[in-house]
């Protein structure tokens, strides 16, 4: 595509679909889907960016990631900018739609966009990923799907999830799932009777369910610990100003548990955290 075709398209999305929301993609010289200043997920994307070359144990060219409800594209298409083998879905036509147009006008349509629920994401369905990313949809989804969720990501990822979500500062109400019991707070995410069509029109809410379940953070981890992941850490650096309290980036790990020899008292004992340990 030439500049012009580019900016004349950019219109043309704007114009069916309205103008980009979070994701503030370079396109060409001087030209970005919402602008040339700093106004989006730019911030955040250094954050993943980073910490996905620092924790992986394989170059970004050589590893094939997914990510879940990918709004604009932008994460996926950095990582296809750095040679990555990107596979993402995103449940709302519009986003996807903005997705598709970046997509074409960098030239990486071996980006495989899909539009599905992503609560439809399974490694028979979808196969096996080095890299999940799940940003800003966990706390979109209600118990038990969030729960189902975390394990189906555990079971595709054959190492790296990185998880930026809210979480509840507040164990207000209690979730089970596999016998398990983890704590969070409801958070209404639709008004009670909102029709199909108002619900994608809220393009920052969940795709139908009224509710969805933050858990607290120490659920989280235990979540994550449950599902398999075996190491789980907190990324603060790159910075990301303005972020939230409640709401955090874990780089979760999948490998291979390691026993004890000086310690065989802990071969029985869960590594990750439990109600006992505090709520939050």
């Amino acid at each position: 595509m030439t500049d012009l075709q580019v900016e004349e398209g950019r219109r043309a999305v704007i114009a069916r679909y309205g103008p980009w929301t979070a994701h503030n993609i370079h396109l060409r010289d001087g030209l970005y889907t919402m602008g040339s200043a700093v106004e989006g997920d730019e911030f955040k994307l250094r954050r993943v960016l980073q910490a996905v070359a620092d924790a992986s144990s394989k170059p970004l060219g050589s590893l094939r990631v997914m990510d879940l409800a990918c709004l604009e594209g932008m994460y996926a298409l950095e990582f296809a900018r750095h040679g990555s083998e990107v596979v993402a879905i995103e449940g709302r036509e519009a986003n996807i739609a903005k997705a598709r147009f970046a997509r074409d006008a960098l030239g990486l349509g071996s980006v495989e966009l899909l539009r599905d629920d992503v609560r439809n994401f399974s490694r028979a369905r979808h196969g096996e990923f080095d890299v999940v990313l799940c940003l800003g949809i966990l706390y979109h989804l209600d118990a038990p799907d969030v729960f189902v969720f975390l394990e189906r990501i555990a079971e595709a990822c054959t190492r790296l999830a990185v998880v930026d979500t809210h979480v509840s500062l507040n164990a207000e109400v209690q979730r089970s799932h596999r016998g398990r019991t983890y704590w969070g707070r409801v958070h209404v995410e639709h008004p009670g009777g909102a029709s199909d069509e108002e619900k994608a029109e809220r393009l920052w809410a969940s795709l139908d369910n009224e509710r969805s379940f933050f858990p607290t953070r120490t659920s989280l981890l235990a979540a994550l610990s449950h599902a398999g992941f075996t190491s789980i850490y907190e990324c603060h650096v790159p910075f990301e100003p303005g972020k939230a309290n409640d709401r955090i980036t874990l780089l979760a790990i999948k490998g291979s548990r390691v026993e004890l020899e000086s310690g065989p008292l802990l071969a029985s004992a869960e590594s990750g955290p439990s109600q006992e340990d505090g709520t939050r």
